[in-house]
């Protein structure tokens, strides 16, 4: 089936395309160029037509090869054009210069245009590990609109408490997606987000960086190590403070007291 791919519409330095009805009294002149091609731009047609307050004169087909005539006054124009060798051959020409080359420009600048998608994985709430949280997998920036996005739980693929985005235009010839995956946080757990698109050789996947949450466990980890190391230190200082009360051996405290009595000297 034919597709209208993309029309060239362009106004001679002789014509003026008007957007409004033109004044009472006043006449209006068009010359359009016309390009119309198929999924594989072989089956290119151009026309060029004339236009006369807003209907149509003559028009160049390059199915048929000439111009063609409608009413009295036309059909004396379509001849006349028709007898111009450099005007025919000018057309037949416009074919390949004008229109194929064009349609060609814009499949690589449109259809054929391929752009990979920035992927990035994050926590929505802040949550800690068994308790329940739901993760975003953003898509972005990719060419053309056809993506497939897929979670993966230690390497196998999960479809429950999945839910995603339609596919959102940018405005600039791109595209965005955004999937999320709801669970309960469960540490060592490798959670990935999976991408296919066209533009990509194989499918991208993407981890959820624990890296955060695990820094938070690890600060508490070691806060509690030292808090117990500064406890057990300031218990064992008190308790040697009360045997050294106890038992005092120092000399002054040696000279306070009272030598034993010898019994052989009497």
């Amino acid at each position: 089936m034919k597709m209208m791919g993309i029309y060239f519409l362009c106004t001679m330095a002789v014509a003026a395309v008007l957007l409004c009805t033109p004044p009472a009294g006043s006449y209006t002149y068009q010359m359009m160029y016309d390009c119309e091609y198929g999924n594989n731009n072989t089956d290119m047609v151009f026309f060029v037509k004339n236009v006369f307050n807003q209907k149509i004169n003559t028009m160049y087909d390059s199915r048929v090869g000439k111009y063609v005539g409608f009413g009295e006054y036309g059909m004396k124009n379509a001849d006349h054009y028709n007898s111009q060798g450099w005007k025919m051959f000018l057309r037949r020409a416009q074919v390949e210069i004008l229109c194929r080359y064009n349609a060609q420009l814009f499949r690589r600048s449109t259809l054929d245009r391929k752009v990979p998608p920035i992927v990035k994985v994050h926590q929505t709430k802040p949550a800690d590990y068994g308790e329940r949280s739901m993760l975003e997998c953003r898509v972005l920036g990719f060419f053309p609109q056809e993506v497939k996005v897929s979670w993966l739980r230690d390497g196998e693929e999960v479809t429950t408490d999945v839910s995603s985005t339609d596919v959102m235009a940018n405005g600039d010839w791109s595209f965005q997606l955004h999937s999320y995956l709801e669970l309960t946080l469960r540490r060592g757990e490798r959670v990935t987000c999976r991408v296919d698109h066209g533009s990509l050789r194989k499918s991208l996947e993407v981890d959820w960086d624990t890296s955060p949450l695990d820094t938070k466990y690890l600060k508490k980890s070691v806060g509690i190590i030292f808090f117990f190391i500064g406890f057990v230190a300031a218990a064992a200082g008190g308790a040697y403070y009360r045997w050294k009360q106890r038992f005092d051996f120092t000399p002054l405290g040696r000279q306070g007291q009272t030598p034993p009595c010898n019994l052989s000297e009497f």
